[in-house]
């Protein structure tokens, strides 16, 4: 079943497929860029949808892009541990890309490390820097020139 608020609005929820890097398709997320701010409480729920379809049941690189979060994007704890489940129970999740990085990020997935040994963890790359420096550590991990510029424009 689609994620019932993406069918209303496209852009609610940030999960986009922007490409493929070998037989991995590439998801975007950017918290600043949703409008689900977990008001409701299904936020998790909403993710969970969007993973397990739009992923199907092939491999996939999720780049989560840090790029302009305020306070009103960060998540409680609990919906940070559901998430943690939901990404170390994929067998497809190749790796993560986080890009942008800030204080928070780095914060959560400290704390991951400290309660968990999901291999997912190890497969977590922090992409940060200028332009220049992240055309160049994309284009390390694979990426086409196409794909980068893709990328770059949305931070």
């Amino acid at each position: 079943m689609p994620c019932q608020k993406c069918i209303v609005n496209p852009n609610y929820h940030s999960f986009v497929k922007f490409g493929s890097l070998g037989s991995a398709t590439l998801f975007y997320t950017a918290p600043a860029k949703t409008e689900d701010l977990n008001k409701d409480g299904t936020k998790l729920a909403n993710i969970t949808i969007h993973v397990k379809e739009e992923t199907g049941n092939t491999p996939w690189i999720w780049v989560l892009d840090c790029s302009n979060m305020g306070l009103e994007h960060y998540t409680e704890v609990s919906f940070n541990l559901g998430l943690l489940d939901l990404l170390a129970s994929s067998s497809t999740l190749q790796e993560i890309w986080i890009v942008k990085p800030n204080l928070w990020i780095r914060g959560v997935y400290t704390f991951f490390q400290m309660i968990s040994s999901a291999p997912i963890l190890k497969k977590t790359h922090f992409m940060d820097g200028s332009y220049l420096e992240l055309t160049h550590e994309y284009g390390s991990k694979g990426l086409d020139g196409k794909t980068i510029r893709w990328l770059l424009k949305q931070g």
